[in-house]
């Protein structure tokens, strides 16, 4: 009995060994990732959120009459337009700029589908949260974001040196993501 018990103490040394050392990797990266999405969370019903949504949405309907084929004319003639009127001080205030609108919800969606391909949060989580009108944004904040890469665009805010290599990768997420929300059942939170 004695031999047996000799022998089963190293195994289980080891196993509670090999737990904690999994747990504690495991525990403080779940904790970071719950704290990214709850940060995201307290983003997404904040004012600026909203007034993002609005200002995108007013752009579609206003100025785009909702057409998906004029986002990016219609955007660079506004982006042009902020640049020009804006050159010097920034007179207008962020609730008002459709270009940090559009910034902010590709960033917010950029985060929350680092989210959904995360194994701590993951996509069923996303679609329990959010509803699939998001994805119907994503459509427009994706032609918005096409628009940013006209040389137009970046000539205002920057030189021919200074654009990206790869300009459309932030548009991967955004298209990933809005594929996780179009399934989404449609409901209000």
């Amino acid at each position: 009995m004695k031999f047996f018990i000799d022998s089963i103490i190293p195994i289980i040394t080891v196993v509670t060994s090999i737990i904690a050392c999994f747990l504690a990797v495991w525990i403080p990266k779940k904790i970071s990732w719950e704290q990214l999405y709850s940060s995201l969370l307290i983003d997404y019903y904040s004012c600026d959120f909203g007034a993002a949504i609005m200002g995108v949405l007013r752009f579609f309907n206003k100025d785009c009459n909702n057409d998906i084929e004029k986002i990016e004319d219609k955007y660079c003639v506004q982006v042009k337009e902020l640049f020009k009127k804006n050159s010097s001080v920034c007179d207008i205030s962020n609730d008002q700029n459709l270009y940090y609108q559009r910034r902010l919800l590709t960033q917010f969606y950029y985060q929350l589908d680092l989210c959904a391909r995360s194994r701590f949060i993951g996509k069923k989580r996303i679609q329990r949260d959010f509803s699939s009108k998001e994805a119907n944004l994503l459509k427009v904040l994706f032609y918005m974001n096409n628009a940013t890469l006209s040389p137009e665009i970046f000539m205002d805010i920057s030189t021919d040196d200074r654009i990206p290599k790869n300009p459309k990768g932030i548009n991967s997420y955004i298209k990933h993501i809005y594929s996780v929300l179009k399934d989404t059942p449609d409901y209000i939170r």
